[in-house]
C-alpha cells in the first residue's frame, strides 16, 4: 500500500495548508507508512464523525501515535472520563480560569517591562515562551523558575509518537558512548526529580487538607480537596493530570501567541484593523485559532476492524483527527486560505483547535485570556512591530506554528 504523505517530512510541516488541500480532495483517509501503517482524517465532516464516535474510535490508547494510554483525561473513554472529568471540573472551572485576567495582565506587563527599551529580540523567547509557563506553574502551586527550566524537556515529549521515541532512545545510547553511563543517568534523574517535586508537592497539601489548615487557592488544592460520590483523585491521577497541563497547556498557547502575531506581521491591514478596533481582540484569536491550529490533530484508534470512508481500517490502527486541516475545509468557511480578523465571531468558535466531543480542551477558556492579553498590550507597548527575519518553523510535528520570530519595535523614548 503506497503511503498519501509522510507527516514527518519537513517540507510536509514547513507549510502544511497546500497538503491539507490535496489531502482533504484526493485522500480524504490519508494513509501514512513511517513508523507503521496509519490514517488521517482531513475534512472537517470526518474528523467531527470520529471525534464524537468514542466507542468505535477510541482514546485509551491515547492522543499520540504511540500506543500508550495514560490514564489522563485524554486517554480514557466514558464512563471513567465522565467520572474523571466531573471530578477535575470541580478544579478547572471556566469561571475561576478567566477570573485570572488581573493577574496575567500584570505579568505581561512586567515581562515586556524587562525587555522593552531592547527595541528587538526574539518574540517567542521574549514572550510567547514565559507566559504561558508561569501561568501553569501558577495553576499548579509550582515554583515558577523551575517550571520554566523543565521547558526544554517537556518539548521532547509534547505528544510522544514511536519516532521520537526512538530518537530519544537514540541519543541516551549516543550519551553513553559518548559521554559514559552518568550523562545518561543525568538525564533520567533529571525527569525522575521532577516526578518527585511534583509528588512532594502533592503530598504537602495533602498533610494539609488532612490537618484542616488552610492551603493555597490554587488548582492543584483543588484537585487535592476534590471529592465525588466519595471518590477522590489517586496521587497518580493528579501527576498525570499536573503533567498534562504541564506540557500541553504552555506549548500550545506558546504556539496560538506566536501564530497570532505572525499572521498580524504578515497582514498589515488586518493588523491595522485590530489595532484600531479593541472589539476585535477576541474575534483575532478565534481567528488565529482557525487558521493555524496550534496542534495539527490528535489520534483515535479503531476500537475493532471498521471501514471508513472506503478504507478497511484494522482493530488497534491509530487514525490522526487533523484539526488543523478541519479548520481549512471550504465546506465549512468560505475562502478559508484568508486570514480575516472580521469573521462572524460565533461561526468562527466553530473550529477544532480546542478539540470537540467529550475531550474538548479544559483549558480553552484560559489559553483565550492568555491570548487576547498579549495581544493587547504587545499592541499597545510595542508599537511599529515589525520582522527582521524568516521565522522558524516548530520541530515537534504534532504542533503547528512558528519556532522563532525574530521582530523590532520602537522602544519608549528615554526620560
Amino acid at each position: 500500500m503506497a503511503s498519501d504523505f509522510d507527516f514527518f517530512d519537513p517540507e510536509f510541516q514547513a507549510d502544511v495548508h497546500p497538503h491539507f488541500a490535496r489531502m482533504r480532495e484526493e485522500c480524504p483517509m490519508a494513509h501514512a507508512e513511517e513508523p507503521f501503517d496509519w490514517y488521517a482524517v482531513t475534512r472537517e465532516k470526518d474528523v467531527r464523525a470520529l471525534l464524537h464516535d468514542w466507542k468505535q474510535w477510541t482514546s485509551e490508547l491515547g492522543p499520540g501515535l504511540a500506543r500508550s494510554g495514560g490514564g489522563v483525561l485524554v486517554s480514557v473513554d466514558p464512563p471513567e472520563h465522565t467520572f474523571d472529568r466531573r471530578l477535575v471540573n470541580r478544579a478547572f472551572t471556566p469561571a475561576s480560569l478567566l477570573a485570572m485576567e488581573p493577574q496575567i495582565t500584570e505579568l505581561i506587563d512586567e515581562i515586556i517591562d524587562g525587555f522593552v527599551a531592547k527595541g528587538e529580540g526574539d518574540f517567542m523567547q521574549l514572550l510567547a515562551v514565559p507566559v504561558p509557563l508561569i501561568v501553569i506553574a501558577w495553576l499548579l502551586g509550582l515554583d515558577p523558575d523551575l517550571v520554566q527550566q523543565m521547558r526544554p524537556r517537556a518539548d521532547s515529549v509534547i505528544a510522544p509518537n514511536a519516532l521520537e521515541q526512538e530518537e530519544m532512545a537514540r541519543q541516551m545510547a549516543a550519551e553513553v558512548e559518548s559521554e559514559g553511563r552518568d550523562a545518561a543517568r543525568s538525564t533520567a534523574s533529571r525527569s525522575m526529580s521532577e516526578v518527585q517535586y511534583f509528588l512532594g508537592t502533592i503530598a504537602e497539601r495533602r498533610a494539609m487538607h488532612a490537618a484542616g489548615e488552610e492551603m493555597p487557592q490554587d488548582t492543584l488544592t483543588a484537585l487535592v480537596a476534590a471529592e465525588l460520590n466519595g471518590r477522590t483523585l489517586t496521587d497518580d491521577e493528579i501527576i498525570g493530570f499536573m503533567g498534562f497541563l504541564f506540557i500541553a497547556g504552555s506549548a500550545t498557547t506558546t504556539q496560538l501567541i506566536g501564530n497570532m502575531i505572525y499572521r498580524l506581521l504578515q497582514n498589515p491591514d488586518q493588523m491595522d484593523l485590530v489595532k484600531n478596533n479593541p472589539d476585535l481582540y477576541d474575534t483575532c484569536v478565534e481567528e488565529s485559532l482557525r487558521y493555524d491550529a496550534p496542534v495539527n490533530g490528535l489520534f483515535r484508534t479503531a476500537v475493532e476492524d471498521t471501514e471508513f470512508l472506503g478504507v478497511q481500517v484494522p482493530k488497534d490502527t491509530k487514525v490522526l483527527c487533523m484539526f488543523g486541516s478541519a479548520n481549512l475545509d471550504p465546506e465549512m468557511w468560505d475562502e478559508p486560505e484568508k486570514f480575516d480578523v472580521t469573521r462572524d465571531y460565533e461561526d468562527l468558535k466553530l473550529h477544532y483547535a480546542f478539540g470537540q466531543g467529550i475531550h474538548y480542551c479544559m483549558g480553552a477558556p484560559l489559553a483565550r485570556v492568555e491570548a487576547k492579553v498579549a495581544l493587547k498590550l504587545v499592541l499597545e507597548r510595542m508599537p511599529n512591530l515589525r520582522l527582521t527575519g524568516e521565522p522558524e518553523e516548530i520541530s515537534a510535528p504534532v504542533l503547528h506554528g512558528v519556532e522563532t520570530l525574530p521582530v523590532a519595535w520602537d522602544p519608549p523614548l528615554k526620560s
